[in-house]
């Protein structure tokens, strides 16, 4: 893999956080008008027959008529997830900590990782992050925050106690290359805006089990909701589709280059070939039931557990389109040459 400098790397995750932020209102309005177009086609407009903008025909797309309420739903749409981007942005940080059940880390309850953590910090120039623990016994660790004031090394229990200075230091490098390259503060808008989709799908998995079995008084009418809600299904999973693929290209691409900047800001790549080598025997950190929380991992659990085995570790060695992760091994063997 072509190394990538440290400003580049910056350069680009800031470039795409902005182009993040910009595509994806356009792709959720064309989501909007692809909604309004597809009840359009399908003769939605003219349900029961009544046809108040004139004679339409299903089968056929009326443009006015769609440009018409598209134009209507613009602001609400862009206002609601406008609201929900910002809640979800800002709040990261603490929804993170719930879901890893991680704490601060004080410097008199481990002097040793503090030392380590802040050597790395003044050898790369960066400005001393938070440390969290979280009291899991297997190895993991990961970065995250959206500034200074929310930037956070968390590491389990297990990584500090298993792992010699070399190794841990390596993995804080690791982890720090990701701060200092503005990857946590990339992978979060990334979550959110899959998380948009996500969520849009659950909504209405939800009320389609309403529309399916309550009583319809109004047979015709409950069957128009129906429809409505099959086809904003239908556009949500495009979204979701693309957009988790956008996310996972970039999070397994990302992992490549924080290596690098550990191996360069520790200069001791074997040091953190050798802790991916443990960590991927026991990744752990099976009580966090959240994939978009386990992106951020050094190492993906799941994804580890199914690159030993069958059929789904044929497709992690082949690292297609569907991992968060670069496969471990495949990582080992680069750094091992670095």
């Amino acid at each position: 893999m072509k190394y990538v400098g440290i400003q580049t790397q910056i350069w680009r995750n800031n470039r795409n956080t902005v182009v993040l932020l910009c595509m994806f209102p356009v792709f959720l309005l064309g989501m909007v008008l692809g909604v309004i177009a597809m009840l359009d086609w399908l003769g939605f407009f003219c349900w029961d027959g009544v046809c108040p903008q004139g004679e339409l025909q299903a089968t056929t797309i009326h443009w006015p008529i769609v440009w018409g309420y598209f134009k209507d739903a613009v602001p609400y749409t862009l206002l609601i997830t406008g609201l929900w981007f910002l809640i979800a942005y800002f709040a990261n940080t603490s929804i993170i900590r719930h879901a890893t059940h991680a704490r601060p880390l004080e410097r008199k309850e481990n002097v040793r990782v503090y030392n380590i953590v802040e050597n790395l910090c003044i050898a790369g120039g960066i400005e001393m992050p938070k440390i969290n623990i979280v009291n899991d016994s297997s190895l993991n660790a990961f970065a995250s925050g959206i500034d200074i004031n929310s930037y956070t090394v968390t590491l389990t229990t297990g990584i500090i106690n298993k792992l010699d200075d070399a190794e841990l230091a390596a993995v804080v490098g690791h982890e720090l290359t990701h701060i200092r390259n503005r990857d946590t503060r990339l992978m979060i808008v990334c979550i959110v805006f899959v998380g948009i989709f996500s969520m849009t799908m659950n909504v209405i998995l939800k009320l389609l089990s309403r529309v399916s079995f309550a009583p319809r008084r109004n047979r015709k009418g409950g069957g128009g909701i129906l429809l409505v809600l099959l086809v904003v299904l239908l556009w949500s999973a495009i979204g979701y589709f693309f957009s988790s693929l956008t996310r996972l290209a970039i999070s397994r691409k990302r992992e490549y280059v924080a290596d690098a900047g550990a191996a360069e800001l520790c200069g001791d790549a074997l040091a953190l070939a050798s802790a991916l080598r443990k960590i991927s025997d026991d990744p752990g950190l099976a009580s966090v039931q959240r994939s978009d929380v386990a992106q951020l991992y050094i190492v993906h659990p799941d994804e580890e557990d199914d690159s030993k085995s069958g059929l789904k570790g044929w497709v992690a060695k082949a690292n297609i389109i569907f991992s968060t992760h670069p496969d471990t091994s495949e990582r080992i063997k680069l750094l091992e040459q670095f």
